[in-house]
């Protein structure tokens, strides 16, 4: 509750507000509520800068954390909203951050995009989370609108499960991403090919959303990701490779909660199993496919800040890099 405690919030008829400072920089951050008349049935936090320049992409990035208690959810979102607020500071740009749902039992994997997302039923509140995330957009957009104006388009970002989210909400809705921003999340690359299904390729992609797959959307896109060099080395008691060891943690091909586990075998059969020169094969593919896509491999780091060798703050340095990207273009 870091940050519900810290904070003196000012109610509105969407939810509640307040201003705070990052670096000497103003900004208003709403928290708002969907409405019996709204097309999402969950929260999101915009912060909005009070001297936001015209032409701003929006920052968007989902709260990294899975947990039933709403108040919890809140305060990891407007966390997440503050560090991402803070890499970006200097560009004066709105920052978005719609807060998944979590559920007992963790089924169906909203905060991963998993394929049983898809699944549920049309009368349930978190019916295609993908959508109702895909609407927020459009919501915050229309009051930012009403400000300056915004870039039809987002800067998608994540970290760890975050950033399994954003590549996969990329797959599915590429029309509205200019960059996808993702670390910690290199052996879950999706790929559109028909070799694999979904979320690791596009087989089925039309089967489970309805809609054929996108490619010019997607080749439109930049693909930035960043990954530490020991991001395997931390291993989990619960998973198991090919020889029967422990699998790396956040390998996600072997997380069958993130990838079923056919499909993260044949990723690894595809591609290799070593799961930094899998994402090398992967990307040289996807570069030969005419995509733009990157990935830089921080020497020495591992996935979580341990001992002062995680990516924290070179991942920083890395999504800020990201950003200026578009505005280098633009200019």
């Amino acid at each position: 509750m870091r940050f519900l405690k810290q904070i003196d919030m000012q109610k509105t008829d969407f939810g509640f507000q307040f201003d705070y400072d990052v670096n000497n920089k103003k900004y208003s951050v709403q928290v708002v509520y969907p409405s019996r008349d709204d097309n999402y049935s969950i929260p999101y936090v915009l912060v909005i800068p009070n001297e936001m320049k015209e032409n701003s992409l929006l920052a968007v990035e989902v709260n990294n954390l899975e947990k039933d208690n709403e108040d919890d959810l809140l305060d990891n979102a407007l966390l997440t909203a503050y560090n991402l607020t803070n890499k970006l500071k200097e560009y004066d740009n709105p920052v978005l951050i719609p807060i998944l749902p979590s559920v007992s039992g963790g089924v169906p994997y909203y905060q991963q995009l998993l394929k049983e997302c898809f699944d549920v039923s049309s009368d349930n509140n978190f019916y295609r989370i993908d959508l109702q995330v895909l609407n927020i957009i459009r919501d915050a957009k229309e009051k930012l609108s009403k400000k300056v104006e915004i870039n039809e388009k987002v800067f998608l970002n994540g970290y760890s499960s975050s950033g399994v989210f954003a590549q996969r909400f990329a797959l599915l809705h590429p029309d509205i991403v200019d960059t996808l921003c993702v670390g910690g999340a290199s052996g879950s690359i999706p790929i559109p090919i028909t070799e694999l299904e979904y979320p690791l390729g596009i087989l089925d992609f039309e089967k489970i959303t309805g809609k054929p797959f996108d490619l010019d959307a997607y080749s439109q896109i930049k693909f930035r990701y960043y990954v530490g060099s020991l991001e395997d080395s931390r291993k989990t008691f619960e998973r198991y490779d090919e020889n029967g060891d422990y699998a790396p943690m956040h390998d996600m091909s072997y997380f069958d909660r993130s990838v079923p586990h056919l499909i993260g075998e044949k990723q690894r059969n595809m591609f290799g199993r070593d799961m930094i020169k899998r994402a090398q094969n992967q990307i040289l593919l996807m570069n030969e496919m005419g995509l733009d896509i990157k990935q830089t491999v921080f020497l020495g780091r591992t996935h979580n800040n341990y001992n002062g060798i995680g990516v924290n703050e070179l991942g920083d340095e890395f999504v800020n890099n990201s950003y200026k990207e578009f505005l280098e273009v633009k200019e």
